[in-house]
């Protein structure tokens, strides 16, 4: 059912990137070359972004474990403790309404080579998804970005910051010009 790439897990949970990829080198999650990440995987990263869980790697792995056997034999629930249970349906849902909309959302993006040579723009505009995103990564307040681009709404910020964590810029960094 899916297929995220450790950047689109990332995303999609609101975990840190490093965090996802510290699980698969790590042992707790297991994937191939290039890895991309089965249900059981993100429901589990879901569960560690929601709830905050901070385990050890032995306790990151039984949860993984957990997750995985219950879903296999298709309960709904993992049970963490007295009095402590995961409802696996619910996580799920949360993680398919989130892929659906960031899908739908990418889905009206506007890529031609003839518009900033290919990069994701919003659809009627000549602005660069990325720039959008790495700017609310770097401060710039969502105020002042609805304000500089009338036309975008506060979804589009919160997909375009959702976007950039998921696809990163590949590759050397431009050049920054010498001040003069």
């Amino acid at each position: 059912m899916y297929a995220l790439t450790p950047n689109e897990v990332a995303a999609i949970t609101g975990l840190d990137e490093r965090l996802v990829r510290k699980d698969l080198e790590q042992g707790v999650v297991t994937a191939e070359s290039p890895p991309r990440f089965g249900q059981e995987d993100v429901i589990y990263f879901m569960a560690r972004a929601l709830f905050a869980l901070e385990l050890g790697t032995r306790e990151r792995r039984r949860l993984h474990s957990m997750i995985e056997g219950a879903l296999r034999g298709r309960r709904q629930t993992v049970e963490l403790g007295t009095g402590w249970t995961l409802d696996l349906a619910t996580i799920e849902r949360t993680v398919d309404e989130r892929i659906g909309s960031f899908d739908a959302w990418k889905a009206g993006l506007t890529i031609t080579d003839s518009v900033l040579a290919g990069e994701p723009a919003f659809p009627g505009s000549r602005l660069a998804v990325r720039r959008v995103g790495e700017a609310l990564r770097n401060g710039v307040s969502r105020d002042e970005l609805l304000e500089d681009y009338p036309y975008l709404t506060g979804a589009d910020l919160d997909f375009a910051a959702l976007y950039t964590t998921a696809y990163p810029r590949v590759g050397r960094p431009r050049a920054q010009a010498a001040p003069g």
